[in-house]
């Protein structure tokens, strides 16, 4: 699922708007790490102090934490993905 940017910049054989897209997608993805690191900092800052968090509701509050990443990503709420796309573009023009 997840793409090194150096795979998608690298790829041989492909065609430019497929390098593109899957470009456009691995900074998606970074933006959803972002989110996800982000939404993981303030659910430690909440004190749960009445509630036995067991490991198994904190495996089900990760998953709700990455689709919430996912979506956060998608809508562009931040524009860090979009930033980075941008970045890698007008680095990849100027070679």
């Amino acid at each position: 699922m997840y793409l090194g940017i150096g795979q998608i910049t690298n790829t041989a054989g492909g065609s430019a708007a497929k390098q593109d897209l899957r470009l456009k997608e691995a900074c998606q993805e970074f933006e959803a790490f972002f989110w996800m690191e982000l939404l993981k900092s303030a659910r430690r800052s909440i004190n749960f102090s009445g509630e036995n968090q067991s490991s198994q509701s904190s495996f089900y509050t990760d998953l709700l934490d990455q689709q919430y990443a996912l979506l956060l990503a998608k809508q562009d709420i931040a524009g860090l993905g979009k930033m980075l796309y941008e970045q890698l573009c007008s680095q990849e023009t100027e070679r």
